[in-house]
């Protein structure tokens, strides 16, 4: 389907995404994401650390944007796809079990996608930043709240999960999740306030 738009100006990334949605034609999903392959590695050369897991990563994504894109109410791909691809490298170092810090992306949002940012090296500087002030500031919780916050957030476990492995009643888990989570974000603000 492509070939009928070859004599036209350049398509944007929305038009393409509305083209492969309507026809699921994949030279036209191979036509966008060649657009932003380099950006997708430098993602996943940033969490893998190494160019050959970096590479199959790539292709990886590809094949579930095949299935993914057509799902999606996608406004701006260039965005979409940086989180999704952050989130793709995220979730393989989890099943891996290396220590990444585990992000959870709302489905919501995932349809939404308003992201104001600009995806540039200031901004993974910025996310990179960002991540260390969180372990720190987990690293200072009380213990019982750090200890939920990473089965919970690192781990994936349930609340119930974690009342089993602590040998706690659901109420006292959730209390400490709860708590560790305000005082995360009371911390968070405060290293912001910090480095402004």
């Amino acid at each position: 389907m492509l070939r009928f738009f070859k004599n036209k100006a350049e398509l944007s990334d929305e038009d393409l995404v509305q083209l492969y949605q309507k026809s699921e034609d994949v030279e036209v999903l191979g036509k966008l994401y060649g657009r932003y392959m380099e950006l997708v590695y430098g993602v996943c050369l940033k969490y893998f650390k190494n160019s050959n897991d970096s590479e199959d990563a790539v292709m990886s994504i590809f094949e579930e944007l095949v299935v993914k894109v057509k799902k999606y109410e996608i406004q701006k791909f260039r965005s979409w796809l940086h989180v999704f691809a952050k989130n793709y490298c995220l979730m393989q170092l989890r099943k891996s079990n290396k220590s990444a810090l585990n992000i959870h992306f709302d489905p919501e949002f995932m349809q939404s996608l308003d992201i104001s940012h600009p995806i540039d090296d200031d901004y993974i500087l910025e996310t990179t930043i960002k991540e260390e002030a969180l372990n720190k500031c987990i690293s200072q919780l009380p213990e019982q709240q750090k200890v939920c916050i990473q089965l919970f957030y690192y781990q994936g476990k349930s609340y119930k999960e974690i009342a089993e492995i602590k040998s706690e009643n659901l109420s006292k888990v959730r209390s400490n999740i709860q708590n560790g989570k305000r005082n995360l974000k009371k911390c968070m603000e405060q290293s912001t306030l910090k480095n402004e």
